[in-house]
Formats: C-alpha cells, structure tokens, sequence
C-alpha cells in the first residue's frame, strides 16, 4: 500500500513552483481541473518505510506525488525532487551530481543511494513543500578477494583477475570486476594494467614484489594481491581423455597448459590461451588444435597419428602433446556422475557426463553433447565450453533434473541427474 505525507502546510510559493514545473512538459497532469499535489511517497521495490542493504551498494529509489482535485493520479517525480541524506559520508543520495565512476563523466540518476560504509541514514525527498523520508542501512560486506589466487606470474604473461565479493557468510559471490577501480600502486611494477584487471607483464626483473589492487568506486573498500615475476620450470600439460586411449571421431580432447614456476611453492598459471603451436606430426586433414581458456583436439580420420608442439614464445619454453590417435567408435550409452546429488545454496555442483563407446571404453564427453536443465526455477545450468555440466541453485527449494543427450547410428542417446535442491 502506497504511503503519502501530508501536504497541509505546503506554501501557495510551492505550489506555484510545481505549476511552472509542470509547463516543461508533464502531459498527465490536467492544471485546467486545478489538479495539485497533494502529498509525496518514497519507495523501493514496494517497500516505503525502510531498506537494508550492504556497504558499496548502489539503488535507485523512487519519488511518486499524488495529485488531488477534481482528477486525482500518481506520476513519478523522481528527477524533480531534491533529494538530501542525513548521513551522506555513511548513505550518500544523488541529484544527478555524483559521478558514477571517478573520470568517467556519467553520473548516477536522481534518488541513486550509494551505500559508501556500513551506517544508517535517513533519505529525504523535497518538492514543492511536500516531503517523504526514507531509512537505509548498510550493513559491512563479508568479504573481498581478487581471483585468480596467483603469487607469481609468468615473465611476458598476460593474466586476467576478477574481483570476488561475498555480501554475507553463506552467499553466494559476486563478481564485481567492472565496478572496481584497479591500480598497480607499486612504482616501477614490472607490468602494466589494461581493459580493466587484465594485467600483462613484462619479462623482468624477477623476485620484485608489487602490488594489484582492486577498489570498488561506490566506497573505501578494496582487495590487494602481492605478486611478482618468477622463472619457470617447464608447462605442464594435462589431458581430459584417457592417454592411454583412442580418441573417438566428433569428440574433443581438452588440453591445460600450466606454468610450472621455480618457486614450487607457487599455484601454477594457466597459459593455455598465449602459447603458439605448431603440427609436427600428421596434418591438418588428421587433426586440428584450438587455442581458448584451454586448447581443444579434434580428429578428422580414423588411425592417423597426429601430435602438435607447445610453444610460449616469451620465454622459448616448448613442449610436445601426447602423440593422438583417433578412432571411429560409437557411442553406446551416457552416464552422469553422480545420478543422485543434493545441492545446498550458494554452493554449486559440477556434473560429469561420460559416454559408453562400442571399443567397451568409457569417455568424458562433457563438451560434446547437449544439456538441458528441465528446473530452470531451481537451477541454472552451464551447458557449454570447459564449464558444462555446472549447476547453481536459485534459492529455491524441489527436485530438479539435468539432461543430456547425444545420437547414434540406432537415434537419441539420453541420460538424467536428479538433484534435491535445498534453500540452505
């Protein structure tokens, strides 16, 4: 239910304002059957009294005035009211005045509360003598983190890092990459920032610690990461088929290329998308190699060996893929693992699918098959590229069912995860 403030005491001046106001081109307003407003409500989201949210939040609020006389409407007055906080250095409110990002030059809309620390405030809306107060608290976030956990970085590596924030214990995280301001406050880091938070370094000098720090724009609060350049030991490459075994004709093989640093004590880096390669066994008629987050195999022809070189060129580190054979079997049955899970929000579920071949070998098969989510109230589902199969719960509660589905020679080839899905 829509809450109004009285309009008792509102100046004849005020409402001489509002009638100018209204020549600028307000065309719900009927001025000639004296029409005037009769009272101002705040709101957000149907709620008019009161909002809890998080420091570094941002909303936008909303200003509806009620117009009494012989025509009586509601019109939305959010740009024309002046808006003012008790608390701005806590719960900061704008007029269209506060720059959204510093050196930006686009600002927040009119009634955009920007939660700039944990505090609480009371927001005010003024027009033409009639006026509404709305409170808002933020409470502190949980927690801030810059992803990937990387201390070392390899010479002449580009790296892409995110900025993971956590609202409360228990959340799920957010990725609040693009409303961060990213810096290299070290002075003569051996790197340099572009696109955001995709860092590309140079190839020296080693052992220099410098600093990656990520600030959200709407606050004081912000995330660090320490790293520096190391010398690598060797890539490592590691293989989602079976080595030992043929890979079958229309499925991929998926490839990590990972630096291995002389600091061994340091979690590797994924280089897989900033290595060249070269075929040096077979041709492209044999088999092909895609470069992405991870490089993908495909075989074209059935017995015909095929191997390709590994090449990051920053460093002239090279090494050569496992030697492919390629083999034209059919897929008998798919399996999901597990068939039977339960999920708990926030957490997620990686689903694993593998194909039954008629060489009486089992596969996995994620990448090349198709996935349906039968629950899309309760679940959302990855069902491409290295991350098929992931399943998120929406906070709901219920059983849901996961998919897929594949062909043979004989037709469709199926088979079904079932997930209780809890809330918490």
């Amino acid at each position: 239910m829509t809450r109004f403030r009285s309009a008792a005491a509102a100046p004849l001046l005020g409402v001489l304002a509002f009638a100018a106001a209204l020549s600028g081109g307000c065309d719900s307003m009927d001025i000639g059957d004296g029409t005037g407003p009769g009272g101002i409500s705040i709101s957000y989201n149907g709620l008019v009294d009161a909002y809890q949210t998080y420091e570094c939040a941002a909303f936008n609020l909303s200003a509806t005035a009620h117009f009494v006389g012989s025509n009586e409407s509601d019109g939305d007055v959010t740009s024309r009211v002046r808006w003012t906080s008790s608390n701005p250095g806590i719960i900061d409110v704008s007029n269209g005045e506060i720059e959204a990002e510093p050196g930006s030059g686009t600002y927040f809309p009119a009634g955009t509360v920007i939660a700039r620390a944990p505090g609480t405030a009371v927001i005010r809306a003024d027009y033409v003598g009639l006026s509404d107060a709305f409170s808002v608290t933020a409470d502190a976030i949980a927690s801030l983190a810059i992803t990937p956990e990387l201390t070392r970085l390899a010479p002449g590596s580009k790296q892409q890092f995110a900025l993971e924030v956590r609202f409360e214990d228990g959340d799920p995280v957010q990725d609040l990459t693009s409303s961060a301001i990213w810096t290299l406050p070290t002075a003569g880091a051996p790197a340099q920032l572009s696109a955001g938070a995709l860092l590309e370094t140079v190839t020296d000098p080693l052992d220099r610690p410098f600093v990656l720090e990520a600030q959200l724009f709407t606050c004081d609060r912000r995330a660090e990461r320490e790293l520096s350049l190391d010398a690598l030991r060797e890539l490592r490459l590691s293989y989602e088929q079976p080595q030992a075994l043929p890979v079958p004709l229309g499925y991929t093989d998926e490839v990590r290329v990972e630096a291995l640093f002389e600091d061994q004590s340091a979690a590797p880096q994924n280089l897989s998308a900033q290595v060249e390669i070269e075929q040096i066994l077979g041709d492209a008629d044999y088999a092909a190699i895609a470069v992405g987050e991870y490089l993908t195999v495909d075989g074209y022809l059935a017995d015909a060996p095929a191997r390709f070189a590994i090449r990051y060129a920053p460093l002239d580190l090279e090494v050569a893929t496992r030697s492919y054979v390629f083999d034209d079997v059919e897929l008998q049955s798919l399996r999901l693992s597990p068939e039977r899970g339960e999920l708990h929000y926030p957490e997620t579920l990686a689903l694993q699918a593998y194909g039954l071949f008629s060489d009486g070998y089992e596969r996995p098969v994620r990448r090349d098959i198709a996935w349906s989510n039968l629950n899309e109230d309760l679940i959302s589902l990855v069902d491409s590229g290295t991350d098929a199969g992931e399943v998120t719960p929406l906070g709901l509660e219920g059983d849901a069912t996961v998919e897929v589905r594949a062909s043979n020679t004989e037709g469709a080839v199926t088979a079904e995860a079932d997930i209780s899905v809890y809330a918490e």
